[in-house]
């Protein structure tokens, strides 16, 4: 794996004292309503970085998903014994692109990854061996208080979005690696973005042309 590409456009967020999701207001109302928080973030993040031309290919990435509407189903089902559709819709993992679809008229196929720990340096590298224009975009929520218990470390809201494409000013080199490295956190891949050092990941190495 030896491949050359061009990230000239990214954003990164994570939640602060001012903001528990990045602005929405762009979002028609009624899409905006039907929303939950890691969908706001997605596509917040999302149409900062996208063409208005609509014509690329999605990747997006979450560990966790919707596990905040998917804790309201659960407690719906064994309060209520039945389920809401529309709050189903809103559970599955693709539903943020499916919301970002729908926002920007792209009728181009778009993945959706979950990989444990190594969610973030997995889908990413779906991404970038894509061999076509490509938006990657990576959004968690805050956990909830019934994972606690679970987590190493809180989760709080954050995510990125970045564009791909085969050509820019930016152009990174794209190597297979392999190597004993730490799993690719989102706090070491903002740090390489924004700096332009190298970053390794067991699988792959990206490093920037000079």
């Amino acid at each position: 794996m030896n491949d050359i590409l061009y990230i000239d456009k990214f954003v990164f967020w994570m939640e602060n004292d001012v903001e528990t999701v990045p602005d929405v207001s762009f979002i028609p109302p009624l899409l905006r309503r039907r929303m939950n928080t890691i969908e706001k973030i997605a596509v917040s993040l999302a149409v900062k970085v996208a063409p208005e031309s609509g014509d690329y290919h999605i990747v997006f990435a979450s560990r966790f998903g919707e596990w905040e509407q998917t804790i309201k189903l659960i407690r719906q089902f064994y309060e209520d014994k039945e389920m809401s559709p529309a709050g189903f819709s809103n559970s599955v993992h693709n539903a943020a692109m499916g919301h970002l679809s729908l926002l920007t008229h792209n009728k181009n196929s778009y993945t959706s990854i979950a990989a444990g720990e190594k969610t973030l340096e997995n889908a990413l590298l779906d991404a970038m061996l894509t061999k076509k224009p490509v938006l990657f975009v990576y959004a968690e929520e805050r956990n909830p208080n019934e994972y606690k218990s679970a987590l190493k470390k809180p989760v709080v809201s954050h995510g990125c979005a970045i564009f791909i494409d085969n050509s820019g000013k930016n152009e990174f080199e794209l190597k297979s690696n392999n190597v004993n490295m730490p799993t690719l956190s989102f706090e070491k891949f903002q740090n390489f973005l924004e700096t332009g050092k190298t970053i390794e990941t067991t699988n792959w190495k990206l490093s920037k042309k000079q």
